[in-house]
């Protein structure tokens, strides 16, 4: 899969686990690969602006939940394995069955809002395979409080009622206007029916607090300085717990910093991973002024085809 298109993600592709047919985005070439993992009410395409901004020599897939995106699971995503209702486990078995079946070492974790709990019960269980770990604007760790009286705020979404869910999503950081707005729109939409109420329950049983210290895994905390939905003081939270993590605050961004401010989210990562994950030297030297017209011009050339 690695000679693929870098604009293959725009037309989506599929893999079988023992659980699922999963639907991810890919993007990029290179010897190092970026995962993105998506929020609550949303789909691998929030990850769109990122996956047009990766750094040079990495690749990235960006998977759908279940139930969510073109992914399946719409029969099954009220039928967990564990406790009697889905949890943040099964979303992790998840993400592990994906990485598995596409052949994925060492990755680095990218994840967003309600992604974030998956990631880091992901990291809990295989922190020796990956490499890095970026989370933005993500809930506590200790599992969203108050769940069961928010849900009856989460119920007329189910209903499709498009005014209703663009309003939601606008307070989570959809863009006003614009293509990718009314596909993130339409993606929600979608989503199989109690899905919402499915993750925010999931959410509100889980925690992972205890088990942070002992990750050793390097992580960047991105946080938006205006975030209503998830406030910073979350991620200063998160930044005392784990042992080898940094925070970064993107000013005037809200919830979803990688949508709102898609360069300097894209940078504050290439900052992180180039850090971390400094991609072999070529044995032709080439500056990195050429090497990004170089890139340009191949992706164009692709685009074309």
């Amino acid at each position: 899969w690695m000679g693929a298109s870098s604009l293959a993600h725009e037309k989506g592709l599929f893999v079988e686990t023992p659980h699922l047919r999963i639907h991810y985005r890919r993007a990029g070439e290179g010897s190092k690969t970026l995962v993105f993992i998506h929020g609550n009410y949303a789909s691998s395409r929030w990850w769109k602006p990122q996956l047009e901004r990766l750094p040079l020599g990495f690749q990235a897939v960006a998977p759908d939940f279940r139930g969510c995106g073109g992914s399946d699971g719409k029969s099954k995503l009220l039928q967990p394995r564990r406790n009697g209702r889905l949890t943040i486990h099964d979303l992790a078995d998840d993400l592990a069955g994906f990485i598995d079946a596409i052949g994925i070492s060492a990755p680095i974790l990218v994840a967003h809002s309600f992604g974030g709990l998956v990631a880091l019960e992901y990291v809990v269980r295989y922190q020796d395979s990956m490499c890095g770990l970026v989370l933005e604007d993500i809930g506590p760790p200790d599992g969203v409080p108050l769940t069961d009286l928010t849900l009856p705020f989460f119920i007329p979404l189910d209903f499709g009622n498009r005014r209703l869910m663009r309003t939601a999503l606008r307070f989570a950081g959809l863009p006003r206007r614009g293509a990718l707005s009314k596909a993130l729109v339409e993606d929600a939409l979608a989503a199989a029916p109690g899905q919402y109420q499915a993750f925010t329950r999931a959410a509100g049983k889980w925690s992972v607090e205890a088990s942070l210290p002992n990750i050793r895994v390097p992580t960047l905390l991105i946080w938006g300085s205006r975030d209503r939905v998830m406030p910073s003081f979350i991620g200063r939270r998160y930044l005392n717990l784990l042992p080898d993590a940094e925070m970064l605050l993107v000013k005037g961004a809200g919830h979803s910093p990688h949508l709102e401010r898609p360069d300097e989210f894209a940078a504050l990562l290439r900052n992180f991973v180039e850090k971390h994950t400094p991609v072999a030297e070529s044995t032709t030297q080439v500056s990195p002024r050429w090497d990004r017209l170089l890139n340009t011009v191949s992706r164009w050339l692709r685009s074309i085809r």
